[in-house]
């Protein structure tokens, strides 16, 4: 028996997911391919008429679901396995990342410009965030069918006249809102202070912010896969390096077996990209230790296809997992067979790039730069933030930052 699930691009009908005794194939449909413009599902499947089988699909298709405790959270409420791909993207696959939907046949998401939302009292909306460990994704009989990557609960939904509402029916969604993690106090307030300094320090960084639901402070991002004009909403499509390399989610982690720095630069260079992107991917790892982000893996940076041409996607995920020492000692991209923070010298860093064809001038230049940024945006954003969100996080980011500094410069 062969089950079925149709695969949108840009809510073009343009292939299928199959799954035949237990073993998931993905093929272009012929109409497509022959229609005008044609555009690759990922770049690791080029437009053809063959069967692309499971050693194939596995890492794009498995990279589109959440990862962890919350895909395993979503397959007890759905009723499948944790490890049953094709199940999950049944039921939550109706807006993924990038321009991927999934629908079973016969179906067919929405047209953009006939968006179905479904509004929320600020009763229902705090209830639905309070409530992400237990519902994640706020999944219930309604409102399935985003699928949101990553390890970190959250709600994938839209905000309309500053209230959030959840789009239905594969309407696209626009922003992401993440509560506090438990384990991890301050998070909210971490991420929105690393991400603002990320634009103060002249990198392209998807827009941000906080907001207060009831009195809970949640980290709220639009999505960069997203373009509105006019009211109408319309789908980016993206992928994250741990697609392009064919690295299943649970290998984002270079000490897994996971994108190694080098493997990254050299991946843009096969795919093109112009060299403004490449060096802008050498201030973006130099940045990440700066700030003590050891969560700078391969599903944290992605690029985003514009009239079919990838870029570098923007600035997203940045946190500083240093000020929490259960997590904080390693990265996750070594530098010369190091992935301790304390080890890691400008020596290192250009060494590791050297052997990715970047020249050391170029990366000293880099580490210069990026310390010069820093040190001037640091002190206005952190009156700033402060005032419209007190948290003592940011005094020991900061402490870290300046740390990291002096460890760049001796």
């Amino acid at each position: 028996m062969t089950e079925r699930l149709d695969v949108y691009l840009c809510d073009r009908l343009a292939g299928a997911l199959e799954r035949t005794d237990g073993r998931i194939s993905f093929r272009y449909l012929a109409e497509y391919l022959e229609s005008d413009s044609p555009a690759v599902v990922s770049s690791t499947l080029p437009l053809s008429e063959r069967i692309y089988e499971e050693r194939d699909v596995m890492a794009f298709f498995s990279n589109l679901l959440p990862d962890e405790g919350v895909r395993r959270r979503i397959a007890e409420i759905v009723g499948v396995t944790p490890e049953d791909t094709f199940g999950l993207l049944c039921e939550i696959g109706g807006d993924c990342a990038g321009a991927i939907a999934f629908w079973q046949p016969g179906k067919r998401p929405c047209r953009s410009d006939e968006p179905v939302y479904r509004e929320l009292t600020d009763d229902e909306a705090d209830d639905i965030l309070r409530n992400l460990g237990k519902r994640p994704l706020g999944i219930d009989d309604e409102f399935r069918g985003i699928s949101g990557a990553g390890a970190q609960d959250k709600l994938i939904a839209c905000f309309r006249d500053g209230k959030i509402v959840l789009p239905l029916r594969g309407t696209p969604s626009t922003h992401i809102i993440k509560p506090e993690i438990e384990r991890f106090p301050g998070s909210v307030q971490n991420e929105y202070f690393c991400m603002e300094l990320s634009r103060r320090c002249g990198f392209d960084t998807a827009e941000c912010g906080i907001v207060n639901v009831r009195g809970i402070d949640y980290y709220v991002t639009r999505r960069y896969d997203r373009a509105e004009s006019g009211g109408i909403v319309r789908r980016l499509h993206q992928e994250d390096f741990c697609q392009l390399l064919k690295c299943r989610p649970e290998i984002k982690y270079q000490d897994q077996g996971g994108p190694s720095v080098v493997e990254c630069v050299r991946l843009l260079r096969d795919m093109h990209l112009p060299g403004s992107d490449i060096m802008s991917f050498v201030d973006r790892v130099v940045f990440n230790f700066i700030i003590g982000n050891g969560d700078a893996h391969g599903k944290n940076f992605s690029v985003v296809y514009r009239e079919g041409r990838p870029r570098l996607a923007p600035q997203y995920d940045l946190i500083c997992t240093t000020v929490y020492p259960q997590i904080g000692r390693k990265m996750a991209m070594k530098f010369d067979g190091k992935f301790e923070f304390r080890w890691i010298t400008p020596g290192k860093i250009v060494r590791t790039f050297e052997r990715a064809g970047i020249g050391g001038k170029l990366v000293r230049d880099s580490i210069g730069r990026q310390i010069a940024a820093v040190k001037r945006a640091i002190p206005s954003l952190v009156d700033e933030v402060d005032k419209r969100h007190p948290s003592s996080v940011y005094h020991d980011i900061c402490c870290g930052i300046r740390a990291r500094i002096r460890q760049l410069t001796q």
